[in-house]
């Protein structure tokens, strides 16, 4: 069992704190320590902790960890998008990046999450090692790899829900809740992981339906939406 120093509170905090609770002495620290069991940053000591987790927003993690004081700890970040050179002022460092969406107080089973890890050559195995006692989902991949891995989540996640939104808000235009859609979403997602997302493209893009691209067009009201109907049609129509 390991002392462990979460240091932030978010989304990603939470979720790991409770995963890592099960089988580690957890201490959380946070700007808003208003819960009795959150302590005030201004206190957080690194001496008798093995382990640091900086689950703060990416573009802090330097500055933080440029603030806190070198010892032998091993200090992690969680970011997808920075590189394990943000910790470069702690001679043990590495990454767990958490594949995965979090919402407080809403159950995730982390050991189904999906973590990438990275560490220094003095600490790559105790990351790994660490990251494995609390996800079966544990794979090795370095700053400029993760950050593409990044770039393909915005994608498949952030992009894909904006686009859910807009088809909520088409949908409540004629009475309509997204939930009436769900059959399609989700056998469009069942579809693209079992055959891959390039083999079950459909629609009137990749059939070249001009009539149809046509009527869709003539019905999105707001400019900024319609270029960006017809963007997609044009970047699906060249992966064709």
């Amino acid at each position: 069992m390991s002392n462990v120093a979460i240091i932030g509170y978010g989304n990603v905090g939470y979720h790991f704190a409770r995963a890592l609770s099960k089988r580690h002495r957890v201490s959380i620290y946070s700007r808003n320590h208003g819960e009795d069991h959150i302590n005030s940053i201004s206190t957080f000591k690194a001496v008798g902790y093995d382990f640091i987790l900086l689950t703060v927003p990416d573009d802090r993690v330097k500055e933080i960890s440029n603030s806190l004081e070198v010892s032998e700890a091993i200090v992690l970040h969680t970011s997808g998008s920075r590189p394990i050179s943000d910790l470069e002022a702690h001679n043990r460092c590495g990454v767990i990046y958490p594949l995965q969406t979090f919402t407080k107080n809403t159950d995730v089973d982390f050991k189904s999450v999906q973590l990438f890890v990275e560490g220094k050559e003095n600490t790559l195995r105790i990351v790994d090692e660490f990251a494995r006692q609390i996800s079966d989902q544990v794979k090795i991949l370095n700053s400029t790899d993760r950050a593409k891995l990044h770039l393909a989540a915005v994608f498949a996640c952030n992009f894909s829900n904006h686009m859910f939104h807009i088809a909520e808000e088409t949908l409540e235009e004629i009475g309509l809740n997204f939930s009436d859609i769900r059959s399609l979403v989700d056998e469009t997602v069942r579809k693209a992981m079992e055959f891959k997302p390039s083999k079950t493209q459909t629609g009137p893009a990749v059939r070249n339906d001009v009539a149809t691209l046509a009527k869709h067009d003539v019905l999105i009201d707001d400019e900024d939406t319609r270029e960006l109907y017809r963007i997609i049609t044009k970047s699906i129509q060249k992966k064709q």
